[in-house]
């Protein structure tokens, strides 16, 4: 069987109401054919999702579907699911979510057009996803990393090359929820990146089931991410953009929880006016509140 120039993945646990919507949007996309695979990593899930994509698999030979006896979470899914892939580039998305009609198609021209290995868009909340425009807006990056940090781009949605997604490693098995990981990764080894400034990845309305309802689990999977890339070799400016994002997430944990604003208040105070950094102290007691965060997943946990 010829390999699929592109392989959607997909983590997926108890999504069966969004399923037919996703995947009625991954088939109607714009020149997709048969150049693609759909990979569906099911992580264990109790309302009958798996069972959902394996009937639909049977009639589709694109769709695949990872069957998972324990829930272990997205960011281990993923990259299951990318392990599984046979396509040259890769498309992330959650499965509760969607793409505009023409993404995919506007993704790889601009990916080929400027020998990008990531392509980004925007995202926004809606139920009525629209196509992006011909001849939209682009902004070419050289400093994939550096673009991500800044831009603090946490969706899924874009394309990346499958090379570039094995040579990062994937999402961080170490953080629950890929969001903030897989692109900082990602930058971190691609060579070029476009982002298109307009709407391409359409989230669904925010629901009790929703793991981005959990702002402290956000808080906690921004931190921890940003914080294993500092143990990189990473150049001053964007070494400065995770340490702001850090600062951020440590704050607002504070302030979601009701508690220790006289740790965190000061340093993000100080590092919106001034730019001023954790001090090793600081970067030591932020590292300590969130090791020790209740309610929050972590792998294995």
């Amino acid at each position: 069987m010829t390999a699929p120039v592109f392989s959607v993945i997909s983590a997926v646990y108890d999504k069966v109401r969004y399923l037919p919507a996703l995947l009625q949007n991954l088939r109607e996309q714009t020149g997709v054919g048969d150049a693609v695979e759909f990979i569906f990593a099911d992580d264990a899930s109790t309302d009958g999702s798996a069972e959902w994509l394996k009937t639909e698999a049977a009639r589709d030979p694109r769709i695949r579907v990872i069957g998972n006896t324990r829930n272990l979470g997205p960011a281990i899914r993923f990259n299951q699911a990318a392990a599984a892939a046979r396509g040259e580039w890769l498309l992330p998305i959650d499965a509760d979510d969607r793409l505009s009609g023409n993404a995919v198609a506007v993704f790889l021209k601009l990916a080929r057009e400027r020998n990008a290995d990531l392509v980004f868009a925007r995202s926004t909340r809606g139920s009525d996803p629209r196509d992006i425009p011909p001849n939209p807006t682009v902004i070419v990056s050289d400093d994939p990393l550096l673009f991500v940090a800044t831009r603090k781009i946490v969706r899924m949605g874009y394309l990346t090359r499958m090379e570039t997604w094995r040579d990062a490693g994937g999402a961080d098995e170490r953080v629950f929820i890929q969001d903030q990981s897989l692109p900082l990764r990602l930058g971190a080894v691609a060579r070029h990146a476009v982002f298109i400034d307009h709407i391409a990845y359409w989230l669904s309305a925010q629901e009790s089931t929703n793991l981005s309802i959990n702002t402290l689990q956000q808080h906690h999977d921004r931190f921890l991410s940003m914080a294993h890339m500092l143990d990189r070799d990473l150049p001053c400016p964007v070494r400065g953009a995770i340490e702001g994002q850090m600062i951020s997430a440590w704050w607002k944990m504070h302030r979601d929880t009701g508690g220790g604003y006289l740790s965190a208040m000061p340093a993000y105070l100080a590092n919106r006016i001034t730019g001023r950094r954790l001090s090793l102290r600081q970067m030591a007691r932020a590292r300590t509140a969130f090791a020790t965060l209740p309610n929050v997943r972590r792998p294995e946990s």
